[in-house]
């Protein structure tokens, strides 16, 4: 009878933060949050470090600062369908950004959000047959969309969160042919990441 009881009261719990309607979630949505990038990650065999910090100001409004520091591997730089950075073999990277984010939620449940971003990246690809190599740093301006989830697993306050942003490098990388490879002109570039985190 108890453990009837105690999944009745966890499937309300979850079910009123689905719906975040209540002034008690919102108070504890004004607090701060990390989270650990996960795609970038387990693409690159974990080598360094992806995640973000933010603070939620209301059940709409909220600043991140996305952190990444990540080893590309030649493996992930040559799959087509995880990288748009290069065309070819015998490539391998380093992706560094420091990028702020303005977040606006929407919707019912205020899960979906749209955003600006201002972003410092530094981009390097290393020719493993040759000695070329690209070492490129640069201001951008970007926007987003995404998502996010509270209370994964039904425990209070882990999150899980998808967003695809956007951005436009000042100083771009054009297009560079060594051998049978290309390294692929950065100027408008996109990519996804995928947060696991806790809601303070």
């Amino acid at each position: 009878m108890h453990r009837y009881l105690l999944s009745l009261i966890m499937g309300l719990f979850i079910f009123s933060s689905l719906i975040a309607q209540d002034q008690k979630e919102e108070q504890d949505r004004s607090s701060f949050f990390v989270g650990y990038e996960t795609l970038e990650m387990t693409m690159n065999k974990f080598k360094n470090f992806a995640g973000e910090v933010g603070y939620r100001f209301n059940d709409k409004d909220q600043v991140r600062l996305m952190i990444g520091e990540v080893n590309l591997t030649e493996r992930h730089l040559s799959n087509k369908f995880e990288a748009v950075a290069v065309d070819g073999d015998n490539v391998e990277g380093y992706f560094r950004i420091y990028e702020l984010y303005y977040d606006r939620h929407f919707g019912k449940r205020k899960n979906w959000y749209f955003s600006g971003s201002a972003a410092y990246v530094r981009d390097k690809y290393d020719h493993l047959i040759s000695d070329e190599f690209i070492d490129n740093e640069s201001a951008t301006i970007g926007m987003a969309i995404g998502f996010k989830k509270e209370n994964l697993f039904g425990i209070k306050h882990l999150y899980i969160h998808g967003a695809l942003p956007s951005r436009f490098y000042f100083n771009g990388i054009p297009e560079t042919q060594w051998g049978e490879t290309k390294i692929l002109p950065h100027k408008f570039v996109n990519n996804i990441w995928l947060f696991v985190g806790y809601h303070f």
